[in-house]
């Protein structure tokens, strides 16, 4: 009989902002990369985290999103609650990309900041980039 397990271990390899230090998420990130493939979207989507409320709000590329998050050290996850409004995308490609977006965003459950770079992840796996922005 053969018995495993997983263990799950945090990503240090980057530097990560301290716990007391979480105000420097807020802000306007917008999408760069999904999957480690540069995505062309017609409006690329973007995030506004406000640290303080432990909240965000943004945009798919096709819909309005909204809803709560938590941090702690270099652990961030998404509430699986997020409100969005539904309308269409112009084309197929759009409702694929923003399914393939959300899916990405509640798998996440770590972060690493540089300077204008938020990049977010499950485990070892980087999921997702933003670059923060000016808007």
């Amino acid at each position: 009989m053969l018995f495993g397990c997983h263990t799950t271990r945090p990503v240090m390899d980057k530097p990560v902002i301290e716990k007391d230090d979480s105000r420097k998420l807020n802000g306007n990130w917008q999408l760069e990369m999904l999957f480690s493939s540069d995505n062309h979207w017609s409006k690329p989507p973007f995030i506004n985290i406000r640290a303080n409320d432990k909240a965000f709000s943004g945009n798919t590329g096709c819909n309005s999103i909204s809803g709560k998050f938590s941090a702690n050290g270099n652990y961030f996850g998404i509430d699986k609650n997020i409100i969005s409004t539904k309308m269409a995308c112009a084309d197929a490609k759009g409702n694929r990309d923003e399914k393939i977006f959300l899916s990405a965003l509640l798998k996440i459950n770590r972060f690493t900041l540089t300077k204008d770079e938020l990049e977010l992840g499950q485990d070892e796996i980087t999921l997702m980039k933003f670059r923060r922005s000016a808007n």
